[in-house]
C-alpha cells in the first residue's frame, strides 16, 4: 500500500500546475517576455524569488529563455548519507548536495566543454603558477537571506583540509610534506570580502579546477559546531530543513528515508537567463529513492520520473517504444565512466590489530603476476555482448576513451587467455591440482567479491567473472551489499577482499581532478589510501608524474607525462580494468533545456536551467 501511494504522490508531484505571486519586474523575477514563454503569463515561479537580483548575476552561454513552475522528479537508487557537501563522496549524496543544494566557485558547461564562472565571477593566475586570485560575484547571498562572502570560503577551506574532517577533495589541495612529515596545503588568504587568494609552493596551471570543487558552506551557521569538534555531525539527514542553508538553485524542503528528496526554489539564486529571468525555472525537484537500477526503470517507464540514465541492457527496451512515448533517447557515445575490479592491498590493521586482509591473501593480491593472471582471464568481449548487450568496449586503464584529450591507446593490454593466465600463476609459485584447482601450498587461492547490490549491471558482472576465474582455478564467493555499506567498507573499516565498482570521471574530465585517486596519500587511493610514504616504487613514480603534470605549461608535454601514469597503471592492475559502456540518456520530450552529457550528472547538470514547455490543465 504504501509503495502504491508514493507511485501516486510522485506523478501528481510531476503533473501538477504551480500558481503563485512572484516579485516585481524589476529583480527579474516575473514570467519571461521573450521565448517560448512570452504567452504564458500564469506561469509564475511559486515559492517565489526574493530581494533584487544579483548585480552579479551570471548569465548562462546555453540554453533558451524557459517557463516557471513545475515539478522535476528523478530516481536515485538507495538514500543519501547526508546533505553535507564537504563530506560527500558518494553519488547517492553528491548528485543531491553537488549542484542542486550547493555551488561551487568555478564550473564546468558540460554541453560547450569548457570551464566556466561560478559564485566567482573570475580569477587571474601569476604568470609563475604559484598564485590564484579570485573574486566573487556582487550581491551573492545564502538561501537565508545572508551574505555569501569570502569568510565563508575561509570557514569551508579550513574545515575542507582539517585531517580530523574525511573530505576526498583535500587531496587536490596537498602540496607535499613538512620537515616532521605532515601534509601542507595551498595557503588561502582574504583580500577583501569579494576576493581571496591562494598561494602555491609548486606551479599549478590548472588550480581553477581544484578550487572548483569546493562546495561552499555557510560560516555563520556552522563556525559553532565545527570550533565544537562537531563538524562530521552537521548537515546530516537528521537536520531540519530550515537549518539548511545552501546557494545551488534549489534548499531543503524535506526528507523521508527509503521514499524522497524534495527541494524547492532557492528565493535567492545568482543565474539569470538571456532575457533577465531568474532561474531556476522549476518549483520544485523531487529525488525520488528506490532500492535499485531496475527500479528505477520501473518508475521511468510508468511516467513517474522525468528523465533516465540508460543502462546498454534497457535500451532495445525503451528504443522499441519511443516512437510511440513521450520521451526521447539521446546516444552520447563512450562513458567517461568505467567499470573495474580492485583487490584490497592495505597493509593496515584495524583498532583491535587485527590486519584488514589476511596476511596469505594479501600477499596474493600484492604480486603484480597474481593481478595480471586475473586481467587476462577476464574475457572482456563476453562482458561487452553478455552484460551490455553489445554496447560497450573493452577496457585496461584507467581513463576510458570518451576522454579523448587524455586516453591512451597505448596502455598495456590483457588479451582474453586461460593459458596465459594460468602460466602467469605458476611463474608466481602456484601450484595445480588435477582437477584445475589454484592452491598456494596448502591453501585454496580465492576471495570474497563484493559489488553494490543496487546495480543489477555489476552483479552481473560479478557472475560472468566468476565463471571466468573458476576456469581459471580461482575460489570466489560473491557478495552483493548496499552502497552505503560498501562505502564504509571502502572508507573506513576496509573489511573487503575484492570489489567490482566504477569511477565516474571529474568534471572537468582532467588529471587534476583524478589526484585524490592517483596519488599514493589520496583518500581515494582505495586499493591502498592515505599512505604515509609510498607503498611501492610505481606508486612513487605516480606520485611524481601527477605532481610534475600539475606544473607543466606545455599541453603537449602534460598529456605525455599523464600517458606514463596511463602506462605504469595498465602495467601494475592496481584497478584491473574491465568494459567501458555506450552512454544514452532517455529524456521526456516536455523537458526544455534537455541537454545530457556523458560527464556527472549526466542528464540534469543544468538543472537550474531546466523546464516544463507545458502543464496539465487544471
Amino acid at each position: 500500500m504504501l509503495i502504491r501511494k508514493l507511485a501516486v504522490l510522485t506523478t501528481i508531484a510531476l503533473l501538477s500546475a504551480c500558481s503563485g505571486s512572484s516579485d516585481s519586474g524589476k529583480n527579474g523575477a516575473g514570467p519571461p517576455t521573450t521565448g517560448p514563454g512570452a504567452a504564458s503569463a500564469e506561469r509564475l515561479p511559486n515559492p517565489p524569488f526574493a530581494g533584487e537580483t544579483p548585480k552579479g548575476a551570471f548569465v548562462p552561454t546555453v540554453g533558451e529563455p524557459g517557463l516557471y513552475g513545475g515539478t522535476l522528479v528523478h530516481a536515485l537508487p538507495g538514500n543519501p548519507k547526508s546533505f553535507n557537501p564537504i563530506l560527500a563522496g558518494e553519488t547517492s549524496t553528491t548528485e543531491v548536495t553537488n549542484g542542486p543544494l550547493f555551488s561551487g566557485c568555478w564550473g564546468y558547461n558540460q554541453s560547450t566543454q569548457e570551464s566556466e564562472p561560478g559564485l566567482c565571477e573570475k580569477f587571474e593566475r601569476a604568470p609563475d603558477g604559484l598564485e590564484y586570485s579570485f573574486t566573487l560575484r556582487e550581491g551573492l547571498l545564502w538561501s537565508d537571506g545572508a551574505p555569501l562572502t569570502t569568510d565563508d570560503f575561509e570557514f569551508s577551506y579550513k574545515v575542507l583540509t582539517d585531517p580530523k574532517v574525511p573530505c576526498s577533495v583535500k587531496d587536490l589541495f596537498k602540496l607535499g610534506k613538512d620537515a616532521a612529515g605532515n601534509e601542507t596545503f595551498a595557503v588561502f588568504e582574504k583580500v577583501d570580502a569579494r576576493t581571496f587568494k591562494f598561494k602555491l609552493t609548486a606551479p599549478n596551471v590548472v588550480f581553477e579546477y581544484a578550487v572548483a570543487s569546493i562546495y561552499v558552506v555557510p560560516k555563520h551557521k556552522w563556525e559553532g559546531a565545527y570550533a565544537a569538534g562537531e563538524f562530521t555531525k552537521t548537515m546530516t539527514i537528521q537536520t531540519p530543513p530550515a537549518d539548511l542553508v545552501t546557494s545551488g538553485p534549489f534548499r531543503l524542503k524535506s526528507f523521508s528515508t527509503e521514499e524522497r528528496v524534495v527541494l524547492e526554489r532557492n528565493p535567492h539564486y545568482w543565474k539569470v537567463d538571456k532575457a533577465g529571468h531568474r532561474l531556476p525555472y522549476l518549483d520544485r525537484v523531487i529525488f525520488l529513492i528506490v532500492p535499485d537500477l531496475n527500479a528505477s526503470l520501473v518508475k521511468f517507464r510508468n511516467g513517474e520520473t522525468s528523465f533516465y540514465e540508460v543502462r546498454p541492457d534497457d535500451f532495445d527496451l525503451l528504443k522499441r517504444d519511443e516512437s510511440h512515448s513521450d520521451y526521447v533517447i539521446k546516444e552520447l557515445g563512450p562513458n567517461f565512466n568505467t567499470n573495474y575490479l580492485m583487490f584490497n592491498l592495505d597493509e593496515g590493521k584495524d583498532k583491535e590489530g587485527k590486519p584488514y586482509v589476511d596476511p596469505k591473501k594479501l600477499s596474493w593480491f600484492q604480486k603484480r603476476a597474481f593481478r595480471q593472471a586475473v586481467s587476462h582471464a577476464i574475457d572482456r568481449d563476453s562482458l561487452v555482448r553478455i552484460v551490455m548487450g553489445g554496447r560497450g568496449l573493452p577496457h585496461y586503464g584507467y581513463t576510458s576513451p570518451a576522454n579523448k584529450k587524455w586516453y591512451s591507446d597505448k596502455v598495456k593490454t590483457y588479451p582474453f587467455s586461460i593459458d596465459t593466465a594460468k602460466a602467469l600463476m605458476t611463474a608466481a609459485g602456484f601450484t595445480y591440482k588435477p582437477d584445475g584447482t589454484l592452491w598456494d601450498g596448502d591453501t585454496r587461492v580465492g576471495f570474497k567479491l563484493v559489488t553494490n547490490s543496487e546495480n543489477p549491471t555489476r552483479i552481473a558482472l560479478l557472475n560472468v567473472l566468476k565463471d571466468d576465474f573458476t576456469k581459471l582455478g580461482l575460489e570466489v564467493n560473491l557478495q552483493p551489499v548496499p552502497f552505503n555499506d560498501l562505502v564504509t567498507a571502502l572508507n573506513e573499516s576496509r573489511n573487503f577482499e575484492a570489489v567490482v565498482l566504477g569511477w565516474a570521471s571529474g568534471v572537468p574530465p582532467d588529471p587534476a581532478q583524478m589526484k585524490n585517486v592517483l596519488l599514493s596519500s589520496g583518500k581515494s587511493h582505495n586499493w591502498y589510501p592515505s599512505q604515509k610514504t609510498p607503498a611501492t616504487p610505481w606508486e612513487q613514480k605516480i606520485d611524481e608524474l601527477m605532481l610534475k603534470n600539475m606544473g607543466e605549461f606545455d599541453s603537449q608535454k602534460r598529456t605525455e607525462i599523464y600517458h606514463e601514469v596511463e602506462a605504469i597503471f595498465s602495467e601494475e592492475l592496481p584497478q584491473i580494468g574491465l568494459i567501458v559502456a555506450q552512454d544514452f540518456v532517455a529524456g521526456r520530450k516536455n523537458l526544455g533545456n534537455f541537454m545530457p552529457s556523458s560527464l556527472r550528472p549526466k542528464a540534469h547538470w543544468n538543472l537550474d536551467q531546466l523546464f516544463l514547455k507545458t502543464l496539465p490543465q487544471k
